[in-house]
Order: C-alpha cells, then sequence, then structure tokens
C-alpha cells in the first residue's frame, strides 16, 4: 500500500469520524455526555497510536521502525487504562519493551542493506542517468565575477602589472589603512600594494569582531551567576548523595536508613523510594528525581511531623499526590501536605520526567 495514501486515508478517516459522533450527538440521534475536555482527556493516547502507525507503514519505516512499534504499544497501553480495559501502567511494560526494541533492532538491520551492498549494485558513473529539472538548449554561461586584488590584470593595465610603478601614484612611503599603517617601498608594484591593503583591513575587522566577541562573552557569564541560583531543577549542594542508572529499578529505603539530600537521575526504569523506614533530620531535605521513562514512586510515613511538598513536571503520565489524581499530557503539580509550613521535618520532592507516573503515598 502507497504509504502518503495510508496516510491520508488514517488522517481523514479519524476526522471524518470525529465529526460524525459531533453531528449525531447535536442532532440527537446519538446522546454522550462527554465534553470536549473528557474526550481529549480519554483519548488522546490515539495520537501516539496514529503517530505510530504512520510511521511503521511509510517508506522510511526500516530507520525508525522499533521506535514506531514503540509509541504504538505505550499508546494503546494508556488507551486501555483511560477506557477501564485495563490497569496497567507504563511500569508494569518497561520490563517488556527493552527486548522488543532488541528484536526490533535485529529485524531492521535483516531489512537494511549494507552500504556496501549497496554500492555494489549502484550503476557506474558513466551509465544514462535522469535529471530533474532538466532543459533543452546550451545553459548561458555565469556572469563574470569582480577581479580581487590577488587575480590577473585586464589587458589595458598589464603595463601596471608587469613591472614596478616609479614615481607616481605613490611616492610616499606609508598610507593610512584604518586603524594602522601599511608601510610600501618606492618601487613596489600596485598588486602587492593592493593586497597588503585587503590583509590590513581583514586583521583590522578580525580584531574589532574578537572584541565584541569578548564583552558578549563577559555579558553572558555574568547574566549566568546572576541566576544560577534560582534553578530548581537540580541539587548543587556539596553534601548531596548522586544516584544514576541506565537501564533499571531503584530501590532506596528496603531497611533502615538516614535521608540525606540526593540526586537521582534515571533513563528507563522505576524509582521507588521509601521513607517509612528513614531516620529524616529536622529541616528541610530535598530529594529530586530525573527520568526519561518510568514511574516514580514515594511513600511517606503517616507522621505529623513530616510534611511534603512536590514539584512534578510530566509530559505524559499521572500524577498522584496523598489521594489528589491528576492525569493526561503535560501535566505540572506544585503541591504540599496540610500544615507543611509548620512541620519540624520537611521533605521537598522535585521530580521532572517524560514518560511516566508519579505517586507520593502515605503509608501507617
Amino acid at each position: 500500500m502507497n504509504g502518503s495514501f495510508f496516510n491520508r486515508f488514517i488522517t481523514a478517516g479519524i476526522v471524518i469520524a470525529i465529526g460524525v459522533v459531533f453531528f449525531l450527538n447535536q442532532t440527537g440521534i446519538i446522546s454522550t455526555q462527554l465534553s470536549i475536555g473528557e474526550i481529549i482527556s480519554n483519548f488522546w493516547p490515539l495520537i501516539l497510536i496514529v503517530i505510530g502507525l504512520k510511521g511503521i507503514c511509510s517508506r522510511d519505516s526500516y530507520k525508525h521502525g522499533g521506535g514506531f512499534w514503540v509509541m504504538m504499544i505505550i499508546g494503546v497501553v494508556f488507551l486501555a487504562r483511560n477506557m477501564g480495559w485495563s490497569d496497567w501502567s507504563l511500569g508494569d511494560i518497561i520490563p517488556y519493551i527493552w527486548p522488543i526494541i532488541i528484536i526490533l533492532v535485529g529485524i531492521n538491520m535483516l531489512r537494511k542493506p549494507s552500504r556496501s551492498k549497496r554500492k555494489k549494485h549502484e550503476p557506474p558513473s558513466d551509465d544514462w542517468k535522469s535529471y530533474d529539472g532538466y532543459t533543452e538548449g546550451e545553459i548561458p554561461p555565469a556572469p563574470p565575477l569582480h577581479p580581487g586584488p590577488t587575480d590577473p590584470f585586464p589587458p589595458e593595465h598589464a603595463q601596471e602589472q608587469a613591472g614596478p610603478v616609479k614615481g607616481a601614484p605613490f611616492q610616499q612611503n606609508s598610507f593610512e589603512g584604518g586603524k594602522s599603517k601599511v608601510n610600501l617601498e618606492k618601487d613596489q608594484p600596485i598588486g602587492n600594494v593592493w593586497k597588503e591593503q585587503a590583509k590590513q583591513h581583514y586583521r583590522d575587522q578580525r580584531k574589532e569582531w574578537k572584541q565584541k566577541f569578548r564583552e558578549q562573552r563577559k555579558e553572558w557569564k555574568n547574566e549566568k551567576n546572576h541566576y544560577s541560583g534560582k534553578s530548581e531543577w537540580w541539587n548543587n549542594d556539596p553534601n548531596t548523595q548522586t544516584r544514576s542508572n541506565f537501564i533499571g529499578d531503584i530501590h532506596i529505603g528496603h531497611d533502615y536508613w538516614e535521608l540525606q539530600p540526593i540526586n537521582i537521575s534515571h533513563f528507563i526504569g522505576d524509582t521507588v523510594i521509601d521513607l517509612t523506614k528513614a531516620q529524616i533530620a529536622y529541616g528541610e531535605t530535598k530529594i529530586t528525581v530525573s527520568s526519561f521513562i518510568g514511574d516514580v514512586k514515594v511513600y511517606v510515613p503517616n507522621d505529623y511531623e513530616v510534611g511534603i511538598h512536590v514539584q512534578s513536571s510530566v509530559f505524559i503520565g499521572d500524577v498522584k499526590f496523598l489521594g489528589k489524581k491528576e492525569h493526561g499530557m503535560f501535566k505540572s503539580m506544585d503541591m504540599a501536605s496540610p500544615s507543611y509550613a509548620d512541620a519540624d521535618k520537611k521533605i521537598r520532592l522535585v521530580v521532572s520526567s517524560f514518560i511516566g507516573d508519579v505517586r507520593v503515598t502515605r503509608v501507617g
């Protein structure tokens, strides 16, 4: 099937279906209580499914086929969860996604010919080739370029090029060339004079550009130092612990432990932090989690002395904080537990994730 026709067919079919549903709802043939906001919040995974299908059926699917398959699977999981068909989350399917990615990469390697084989099948350079935009007749020659300082002189100035010029027009030993002087000999040819003048002009321009560049770089550094203390997405405290992982889960708090400021950097996998067995210090302790794909789960003890403040930014996924839940795309939450300002032990959780859920639950 032609990829462009399939893309147009899918896009047109979705638009027609949406229009038919709204038309039947307005005429009273069908009655739905869903608003536009509810429809978008429930059926937004169809966007991922459609993009995945269009990518798989495109001509260049051998280049990015694995990514389109993963996107379509993620869309199916979110759609099934929104419609109540399944209670699977993204964290449940991640252990199955990366083996599928490896399989798809292998399939793409079989489908995509190697460069050496493609070069063998390429026609030789002297074979007939077709070119777009072919026009009959002779192609007019390009216009002549303006001669530069190093180009040969026109015929009428051949005599001046052949030998040095004595006396006029240059009798002085030096002349002003921009900001500095260019020294000349009495018997120096005109071509060399032009060359020296061009070099001197280039040096002056380069010096002026360097000066401007230094000033702009100094300005940028001052602005960076001025705003560096306002960043909220990473803890630069030298006493902060750092944990990083590429693929796999990070689980902190299996046994009794002492909570300290910590930065967690994660690519694919879940991050679980159990604070029920943690010794929490008085004051505010900051926990920063940055991940690409995966859920972030934090368990907080049900203690009146412990307060938690959550700042989360999630592109795709749900955010659940002490019973309050938000789901959809482009979700940002900034919430705190009751009487957080008066709590003796404060925990500030900062989460930045692309795809995944954020859950903060009280235990006990």
